[in-house]
């Protein structure tokens, strides 16, 4: 009897996990819910994209009507083809450039004893939860051609630097953006990294550099790759910095929006898409390539350390690069705040009036884009962290046919660019039957497409770490699903979700290209009106803007990881 008792226990607990007649209502209408959702504002809004990307402007859609038009105006039209190459070298370019800053940065805090490796970690993570093109404009202030730095290199050397316009500008404000991607990716798996491999490696003599050859690049080479992916897919969707720094030098984001605000052409913006669309998929299945072999890395679970370097030398060179890198990315924010407080700046290098008149336009004039992007974030992102929870659990706890169809469904958008899930749904919702183009249920919907991703993944990977077994215990003591959730579930992944929540935000109120396709008078948001500022070149209202969003943002970081006694590049890693 004590031998066959486990068996029934197990042979109980599988039946459990793939049975459906325990799964109560409630799973079905979780599923329901999000499977009509995807299907409504994502699936049918990006057929119907699909379909008049093949019919010229104005004409209906028919089977009469279909043309490669728009296409073989695309790969024919000068403009078209360059904006195309500029998208794949500027991604390409920010990608290398990314992976040179972040991956020294991850080996110096895991590997080379310095002081205050927690303080680094979070400066290291704040160029990703702050707008990137909130700081894209203070790069004209620092590299334009009276930029402070312009001026001080000719002041000292004698050196004209480049123009800050087009390819380098991009370049360099979307690697400083991003390059935290890398670090937390590689960080995180150097830390993991078994120690005994490279004990091992100074036992038969192998020096510094062979070590890192042989042993501590390959085994973070999967997550240099996934980092390095994921780097060019938000390179690759990128509109706002571009938008500001690009000049004539048009990328793919950037020619979309020339099509729907110049000429309202949905058909040659949805053709473009397209394309951004096959660059994002193919750059999506290279990522799956290299999440996958990450399982076949060795790491360790042990608690020992791995042996930290302590040469002088190495610790002030690594405190002098930590140091030249956070001032990098972080000087445009720095920069940022500053214009906030200038009442005068223009054509010097510095400014010539300080004073708040810029926050007093603000709350003269704009308090209500910025209450329209609190109402809007807040709402999409209490609505993605309660579905995709929810999902998550069902797709990970409960076995079903037809499972990986939801998980492809919901991370669908997360290849994505923006400005191309606004272009499908105002094909979609822009004109009636359906006209809800310029609503707040439009952005709202519009946000938690594209934001529950991060939800469902973070919350999808904690549940997977997490011991089933008091939820089983809760099951067989006859508590219901929810309530099974509610008490043991949700508390324990609660952590995760939180982070999830907290990069869900801090996107969301620094969004720019969905909504740009989406927004109207009514629904006007701080980021639309930075933007417009900035057109009208009202630096210092801009700036006061942007400071107000990255105070809120800062704000609201800071106080969830006292909250829950996580560093912040803790929780933004895990979540991202």
């Amino acid at each position: 009897m004590m031998d066959r008792e486990p068996l029934l226990v197990d042979q109980g607990v599988k039946r459990k996990k793939i049975g459906l007649k325990d799964m109560d209502l409630t799973v079905w209408l979780v599923l329901a819910l999000v499977f009509v959702m995807l299907v409504l504002f994502l699936l049918y809004p990006i057929s119907r994209m699909l379909l008049i990307s093949f019919v010229k402007r104005d004409k209906p859609i028919a089977l009469a009507n279909l043309t490669l038009f728009n296409f073989s105006r695309f790969f024919t039209s000068r403009l078209y083809v360059d904006a195309m190459k500029h998208s794949l070298v500027v991604s390409i370019s920010s990608v290398l450039i990314a992976v040179l800053l972040g991956l020294p940065l991850a080996f110096i805090v895991s590997r080379i004893d310095i002081p205050g490796k927690s303080i680094i970690s979070s400066l290291a993570t704040l160029p990703l939860i702050l707008p990137p093109f909130v700081g894209a404009y203070s790069w004209i202030l620092l590299l334009g051609r009276n930029g402070f730095i312009t001026f001080l290199v000719k002041k000292i050397f004698g050196i004209t630097l480049p123009s800050i316009y087009g390819f380098h500008g991009i370049t360099i404000a979307t690697s400083l953006s991003y390059y935290p991607f890398v670090f937390l990716m590689t960080q995180g798996a150097l830390s993991l990294a078994d120690p005994y491999l490279e004990e091992s490696a100074d036992v038969m003599g192998a020096g510094f550099l062979r070590k890192l050859r042989t042993i501590t690049l390959p085994l973070v080479a999967p997550s240099i790759g996934a980092a390095a992916i994921t780097v060019f897919m938000r390179a690759i969707g990128n509109f706002g910095v571009p938008s500001i720094l690009g000049g004539e030098y048009y990328v793919l984001p950037t020619l979309i929006f020339f099509q729907i605000v110049g000429y309202y052409n949905l058909n040659a913006a949805s053709a473009i898409s397209l394309v951004s669309v096959f660059f994002s998929i193919a750059a999506l299945l290279i990522m799956r390539y290299f999440t996958s072999r990450q399982s076949a890395v060795t790491l360790t679970t042990t608690t020992r350390q791995v042996k930290q370097i302590t040469h002088p030398l190495a610790k002030v060179l690594g405190m002098i690069y930590v140091v030249l890198l956070l001032g990098m990315s972080l000087a445009p924010h720095i920069t940022v705040l500053v214009a906030a407080f200038s009442e005068v700046w223009a054509g010097t290098p510095w400014p010539t009036s300080m004073g708040l008149g810029n926050f007093r336009r603000i709350y003269t004039h704009a308090l209500s884009p910025l209450r329209n992007s609190l109402v809007l974030s807040i709402s999409a992102t209490a609505i993605s962290l309660i579905m995709g929870s929810l999902v998550a659990y069902t797709a990970v706890r409960r076995k079903f046919k037809g499972r990986w169809l939801i998980d492809m469904l919901v991370m669908l958008p997360f290849v994505l660019p923006g400005i191309v899930v606004g272009v499908a749904l105002l094909t979609s919702f822009g004109a009636p039957p359906f006209y809800i183009a310029g609503t707040a249920s439009i952005l709202i919907i519009a946000y938690v497409i594209r934001r529950m991703p991060y939800v469902f993944r973070s919350a999808s990977g904690a549940l997977q770490g997490m011991d089933p077994v008091l939820e089983q215990a809760s099951g067989i003591m006859g508590a219901k699903w929810v309530t099974t959730f509610s008490k043991i579930t949700f508390p324990l992944i609660a952590p995760s979700v939180t982070a999830a929540g907290l990069l869900t935000f801090t996107t969301l109120i620094g969004e720019l290209s969905t909504t740009m396709m989406l927004y109207s008078a009514r629904w006007k948001t701080a980021t639309v009106t930075i933007y417009e500022y900035l057109l009208e070149d009202m630096l210092g209202p801009a700036c006061a803007m942007g400071t107000v969003i990255n105070v809120i943002v800062l704000v609201g970081v800071f106080s969830a990881t006292k909250l829950l006694g996580e560093k912040m590049s803790n929780m933004f890693g895990g979540a991202g």
